[in-house]
């Protein structure tokens, strides 16, 4: 399957990044990004252990790289949402952790996020976590948790202890093996979307792959 890149701001993990500017993207110095000078982002088969939406044998498979305090992140979020209420179990989503460094609650929200998974509730936590960005310490973590009737105790074991240090630091491997070097990137099966795209890009090329 030919590879359609619909997004400027691709790239990946190499030596050299040129600095542009972005509207849709966290990079580098989010919102300012970065672009790199070689390769595109890689599609791959999702991990197995991924929270994820929908069949696994489903046609399409929409995978998204995503920061619960990225900006743009939260806009495609809403994306996911759409996407999710218009196509059902005809598709597949996954989501892929990549907590960017310089977003200092980001990689505590991942760990919560996954926490929440293994009670069953990654999908509700992950629409929570975008609607309170600027909410994403410790103690607000929390109290979302019980919000949401998790088993507090056992959430915050789940951080006390590390319990997905090492998860977060394969995902954020990963991603330089694939070149995906700013959040959100999107794969609607081969085809990388970079960026806080229209969801009418993400319903071309679902379409495109469901009739194909």
């Amino acid at each position: 399957m030919k590879r359609m890149l619909t997004a400027a701001l691709v790239g990946a993990f190499v030596s050299g990044f040129v600095p542009v500017s972005s509207a849709e993207a966290c990079d580098g110095n989010c919102p300012k990004g970065h672009v790199a000078k070689e390769a595109a982002p890689r599609a791959a088969t999702p991990r197995r252990e991924a929270p994820s939406q929908g069949p696994a044998d489903a046609k399409v498979t929409v995978e998204v790289w995503s920061d619960f305090q990225c900006p743009f992140c939260a806009k495609g979020g809403n994306t996911l949402k759409q996407l999710r209420e218009k196509y059902g179990d005809r598709i597949r989503i996954v989501f892929r952790q990549m907590p960017l460094p310089f977003h200092e609650n980001a990689r505590l929200a991942a760990a919560a996020s996954m926490a929440a998974a293994e009670q069953g509730r990654f999908w509700e936590f992950h629409d929570a976590l975008f609607q309170q960005q600027t909410e994403l310490d410790r103690k607000s973590l929390e109290k979302l948790a019980r919000k949401l009737k998790l088993d507090v105790e056992a959430f915050q074991r789940a951080l006390d202890s590390g319990a997905y240090d090492n998860y977060l630091d394969a995902e954020m491997t990963e991603a330089r093996q694939r070149g995906v070097s700013g959040t959100p990137t999107f794969f609607v099966n081969d085809t990388a979307l970079v960026g806080a795209r229209p969801v009418e890009q993400f319903i071309e090329a679902i379409d495109a792959e469901l009739e194909g």
